[in-house]
């Protein structure tokens, strides 16, 4: 059971199992701790955090001495068989515990103290969506889905909607039987949208007819989560700016795969 530090909106007794979930790899796991750090001083404190590290990564973990002290003040390194990429973060974590709430966040960003405060008190007023910091709004153009570059980045909409893209670097918080049993599916997902977990999440969530709702803000999005310097080197992101590698082409194959739109 989550303890809570005060924060707006949450009560100081909860009855939900709240986990915090991110995965690392390379030599990204020197910076690590980093985020990690500011999700264990978060003001609603989870159950736990865990850390995904492909089990090949294990010796550059292990090669950083305060990721192993914060395992003393909560952290749980979980070392996984596969690497799944940013996979990873949620793959082993809602498996493991699939009653509980996963929130799954990125390793390369220094996260407010109240980001699972907010996140937790809008699921608590409205259980039935998927809860992000950040989000895009899908657009269209006749019916079909605009370019992924098109649509309304950092939508300022804080109304539930299957037309919101939930993007994994605020946090994101999933509720149990959120997505489709798929969202497990490494052969499907490994094909038809690698490394990019945000695609395919969406999709899972509207398999299951999942709304997404952004948190409201009181401060810009990013005057409060502030990226750590020189993880950005190694980011996967640059992989999907090229165009038949981009969210487009991947959002396109699985949504056909399904035969589902994205939205009324």
């Amino acid at each position: 059971m989550a303890e809570s530090g005060g924060g707006p909106g949450v009560g100081n007794a909860m009855s939900d199992d709240i986990v915090i979930s991110l995965t690392s790899f390379g030599e990204r796991l020197a910076l690590a701790h980093l985020a990690v750090e500011s999700l264990l001083r978060q003001r609603l404190r989870a159950d736990r955090v865990v850390l995904c590290v492909p089990v090949s990564y294990r010796a550059q973990a292990e090669a950083n001495p305060l990721l192993l002290r914060q395992q003393e003040r909560g952290l749980s390194i979980r070392y996984c068989a596969k690497d799944y990429g940013p996979f990873t973060k949620y793959f082993y974590t809602m498996q493991d515990w699939p009653d509980s709430l996963v929130v799954t966040v990125d390793d390369d960003m220094i996260y407010p103290a109240d980001m699972l405060d907010r996140l937790y008190a809008a699921y608590r007023r409205q259980p039935e969506a998927i809860h992000c910091h950040r989000g895009h709004g899908i657009r269209r153009r006749r019916g079909r889905l605009r370019p992924y570059k098109q649509w309304e980045w950092n939508t300022p909409s804080t109304q539930a909607s299957l037309d919101i893209f939930p993007t994994g670097v605020g946090g994101v918080m999933y509720f149990p039987g959120s997505l489709h049993p798929d969202a497990f599916n490494d052969r499907l997902f490994s094909t038809l949208s690698p490394q990019a977990d945000d695609v395919w999440l969406k999709a899972m969530s509207l398999l299951r007819d999942t709304p997404c709702r952004v948190v409201p803000r009181y401060l810009p999005w990013r005057v409060r989560f502030v990226p750590i310097k020189g993880s950005q080197a190694f980011a996967l992101k640059r992989l999907n700016k090229h165009r038949r590698l981009g969210n487009d082409a991947k959002l396109a194959r699985t949504l056909a795969w399904y035969g589902v739109g994205a939205g009324p």
